[in-house]
């Protein structure tokens, strides 16, 4: 039997081992922030989320993010689109709070944000790419931006002066941003822990990809969404939606989309539906290969550089996207698709490797768990929470029963409207039909038994507990984050 001295020794020997592979960070340890976002690169494009475009398409740098750290299965945005998600990760504040509801919305530059608070904590911090607020940037001691969309080829780009645009000859927005950010990550000083945001401009609309890209995927036929062909959303939906046919007319007039033209070989709409679609994947992917491609280049820089240990990596999009799901296209609406927003983090010795965590959690989290990485507590002002313990110890915590989603902007096709959705089901109003009764403006769908939400079947449901507690959650919701205004 060991003596009890020997006991104690390994168990001192014990206690030791686990904090060194705990590699504990202090306050002068903390580690440094890259934080990648991408424009609409849903999740359907990413081989970690099992990609239905492989293998012709594949993701390997994003894919060993995701092998060498953790993926979100259940991240959502809380506004899908650009503008007021940007603010909202800035922020940690949905869209009412911050002021930034709708595309036409600025950031207003005296407002604190996650930037801000990394430069108190001691942070030097960088912004380039696609910042896309209106206002000028406020909070990073760098910054070099393009305006609005910008343009992939030969951005005009504003290195700390938006009256003073810089073009690169012959440059393409995701090789530049990534030169920008890594030559300025090389100027930097070593005594401060870094925090850069590299924003892409890609995936956006009208996918117009590098020449080197422009035979990729030529004679490759991807497969189809179930929901392709037949009715334009969702069975009993309340609203047209946004189709391909919306995304013919514009292929068809103009080059602009992946810089040629469609040319339908038959008028039969269904044939040109499949066309469109096939070359909304080929354009989109090309992209898509391109941040890829870059992503890598970003690793490499890190691996050579001796910066992997000590860096979080978190690449992002800012929303979801529909890629022929529903005979959809773009996002806004509250359908899974463009609501679901990928997201993986690496960390060596602190997010274990191969995570995948499955609480829901949303865009305004975002910065609570970035500052919390920089050893800063989660702000007052800030509506999210930090899930830097899903990342670490997964499976430890439920995480939330609900969440709340609102779209302000509003147009026939487009309608406002606000929801809460649960694992298992989802709750759509459309306060936007200010004209329909008050029964044809709720959607409800059943997440278990169809998880494609292929059919509305508010009018059908015979669960009526169910409603109401989902109601319940939506008047809960609102008045705890204090929504309660009806106009959009």
């Amino acid at each position: 039997m060991p003596s009890l001295k020997c006991l104690k020794k390994n168990l001192v020997g014990l206690c030791l081992g686990l904090l060194q592979s705990m590699n504990l960070w202090s306050a002068s340890e903390r580690p440094n922030i890259l934080f990648i976002m991408s424009d609409d690169h849903t999740s359907q494009a990413w081989g970690c989320y099992g990609s239905r475009f492989a293998p012709a398409f594949q993701t390997p740098h994003i894919d060993r993010l995701a092998k060498e750290g953790a993926l979100l299965r259940n991240c959502f945005v809380t506004n899908s689109i650009c503008v007021p998600s940007r603010a909202s990760i800035l922020t940690g504040q949905y869209s009412h709070i911050n002021g930034v509801k709708t595309l036409a919305d600025a950031l207003d530059p005296q407002k604190k944000h996650l930037a801000h608070y990394l430069q108190e904590a001691g942070y030097q911090t960088a912004l380039v790419g696609k910042w896309h607020l209106k206002s000028q940037p406020t909070g990073f001691d760098y910054w070099n931006i393009i305006k609005g969309q910008g343009r992939y080829h030969e951005p005009r780009m504003f290195e700390g002066d938006l009256a003073q645009p810089q073009i690169v000859e012959g440059s393409y927005s995701t090789d530049l941003f990534t030169e920008k950010a890594l030559a300025w990550l090389s100027t930097r000083t070593d005594d401060q822990p870094f925090a850069m945001f590299l924003h892409y401009k890609s995936t956006h609309e009208p996918w117009q990809y590098p020449p080197r890209h422009k035979d990729l995927f030529d004679g490759v036929i991807f497969d189809e969404p179930e929901t392709l062909m037949g009715q334009t959303g969702p069975k009993n939906s309340r609203i047209p939606g946004w189709p391909l046919e919306i995304l013919t007319e514009r292929m068809v007039r103009s080059s602009d989309h992946g810089g040629e033209a469609l040319v339908p070989s038959q008028e039969d709409p269904q044939t040109k539906r499949r066309e469109t679609y096939q070359k909304l994947i080929r354009d989109y992917l090309r992209c898509a290969t391109t941040i890829d491609e870059n992503i890598g280049i970003i690793l490499k820089y890190l691996d050579t550089n001796n910066l992997s240990d000590k860096t979080m990596v978190v690449y992002t999009s800012d929303q979801g996207y529909f890629l022929g799901e529903h005979n959809y296209f773009d996002k806004r609406f509250m359908l899974e698709e463009s609501m679901r927003m990928p997201f993986v983090a690496r960390l060596p010795h602190r997010i274990p490797a191969g995570v995948k965590v499955d609480p829901m959690i949303l865009n305004v989290d975002f910065a609570p768990m970035l500052l919390d990485y920089a050893g800063q507590a989660t702000p007052a002002s800030m509506q999210g929470e930090s899930f830097r313990s899903y990342l670490e110890r997964p499976g430890q915590e439920a995480g939330r029963t609900s969440i709340y989603y609102r779209y302000w902007e509003n147009s026939p096709r487009r309608p406002a409207h606000y929801g809460v959705r649960t694992q298992t089901a989802k709750l759509i109003y459309y306060d936007g039909l200010v004209t329909e009764s008050e029964a044809h403006k709720w959607e409800f769908y059943d997440l278990q038994e169809d998880p494609q939400e292929t059919r509305n079947v508010y009018d059908r449901t015979h669960n009526a507990r169910l409603m109401r507690q989902m109601k319940h959650h939506l008047r809960q919701w609102r008045s705890n984050l204090g929504d309660v205004s009806q106009k959009f």
